[in-house]
This record gives structure tokens, sequence and C-alpha cells, in this order.
């Protein structure tokens, strides 16, 4: 029996339909499910106090100790020679430090790799800056690093100024800045002015006659 031609054209638009409400469907589905929260910034939290560490300084092997707040600012860098995008920071820096932009800091870069691993890049064999290694994992939890780059400000006084990712020169240039931000201002208790000491009248009086 021949299916009459109105059918067949209904049929297929009602596929149509159908594919047409799936398709919209489906995506309202992934925009729903496909959300996730805004991930945390790596680093510090800005205002929370650095926390000290110790770690292996490479070139001569001898055991450190940072505690920041010594009255010296700091700039820390988490990176890896293995994190290509880690290349970049440390070039910048080493760029900044020639340049004498980095002068009166104390300038650290961290690593967790093996220290065999400096050979695989151009950037971290070059640098002049202090190259430190850290195995302990606490170091990184304690200043929240999950990926590397990332660069640390911290202030004289031992606080966080500045805390996240970083790559260019101008980006170091920042971090510079807020290194040497001045600590916050202190409101201090306000105290009466001093009053002159007046004789009494009477007193001024008897001293007048004694005269």
């Amino acid at each position: 029996m021949k299916i009459p031609v109105y059918l067949v054209a209904a049929q297929w638009a009602l596929l149509l339909t159908l594919a047409l409400l799936v398709i919209i469907v489906y995506r309202q589905l992934g925009r729903v499910f496909g959300r996730r929260e805004p991930e945390a910034r790596p680093g510090p939290l800005v205002g929370s106090d650095a926390a000290s560490f110790e770690y292996m300084r490479l070139g001569d092997d001898t055991l450190q100790y940072c505690a920041p707040g010594n009255g010296q600012a700091t700039l820390v860098a988490f990176v890896e020679p293995s994190c290509m995008t880690c290349d970049n920071l440390v070039a910048a820096m080493s760029a900044a430090g020639d340049a004498g932009e980095l002068a009166g800091l104390r300038v650290l870069l961290l690593i967790s790799d093996p220290p065999g691993y400096l050979q695989i890049s151009d950037a971290f064999r070059s640098t002049r800056l202090e190259l430190g290694r850290v195995t302990a994992h606490a170091v990184r939890e304690a200043y929240n690093v999950s990926a590397t780059p990332v660069l640390v400000a911290i202030d004289g006084a031992g606080a966080v100024r500045a805390a996240g990712p970083a790559g260019s020169l101008a980006d170091v240039r920042t971090f510079v800045q807020a290194c040497l931000l001045p600590a916050p201002d202190v409101t201090l208790p306000v105290v009466p002015a001093a009053r002159e000491s007046r004789p009494e009248p009477e007193a001024a009086a008897r001293a007048a006659t004694s005269e």
C-alpha cells in the first residue's frame, strides 16, 4: 500500500521537530551542569602573614631558612624547569635583576623538580638569582600553590601584598612595587592636649601683694 505523500511529509516534520527539541534540551542541560565555581586565585591570601619555610639552596646544597618579616621585602617565585610558562617568568625576573630593579629585595626562585631538570631550561641555567628546592609539600600548601608559576610579594613586615600567576616583565614590576608598599597606617589613640598650667586667682593675688 502506498503511503500518502502528506503522511511522509508529516513524519519528517515531526522527526525534525523532535531532533531540534533534543538539541535545545541538550544545550540547556550542558549550560546548567557545565557551570563551575570560579577557581580560587593561586597564592596566599593578600594581607595574611607569609609562612616561614626551609629550602635547599642549589649550588652549594646548604639548608636555608626563609623567615619573612625581618625588615626586608621578599619576592618568592614558585616555578619549575619543566614548566614552559615558568621560563618566561624566570627570564623576566632575571632581566629585572640585571637592570637593578630588584635591588633591596630578597629574591628567591623555588622549585620542587629534581635539580637535574635545570639543564632543560635556558632561563633557569642562566639566571643569577638565588635558586632553592623545597621537597616538603607543606610549603606549597602554606602558599596555596597547586600549579606554577606563582609569584608572591611580601613586605618587610612579613605580610603578603600580592600573589598570583605572572609571566612578563610588567608583571614582575607590579609585584616589586607591591613589595615596597608602605605598611598600613595604624590609628593611634587620641591623647587630650595638655593644658597650660595657670595659677589660681587667689594665689596670683598673693604673689602680686608679696612683690
